[in-house]
């Protein structure tokens, strides 16, 4: 029996989550998660892109460590994926 949380879920959950909150934000027109993202630009542009993500990763997990909602586990993964992306070299 296959399990009823499977990862294809959670990634629709995260895609869902960041391509709202861009919309919702207006950080970029085309509502895709990997459209064009104009705070993304501009966090890149002042150097902080990278400390900002993890900042909200940080963030994020002590929160949930208090309160523990599902929500904020999509959220951790969407400021992964949001630092994933942007990943120049290894």
């Amino acid at each position: 029996m296959k399990n009823e949380r499977a990862f294809d879920q959670f990634a629709a959950a995260v895609r869902d989550s960041c391509e709202a909150h861009a919309k919702r934000k207006n950080y970029n027109t085309s509502g895709d998660v990997d459209g064009d993202n104009q705070l993304l630009k501009v966090c890149t542009i002042l150097g902080i892109h990278t400390h900002h993500g993890i900042g909200e990763i940080i963030y994020k997990c002590a929160e949930y460590l208090t309160n523990p909602r599902e929500v904020l586990l999509v959220k951790i993964a969407g400021w992964a994926f949001v630092l994933w992306r942007e990943h120049k070299g290894e």
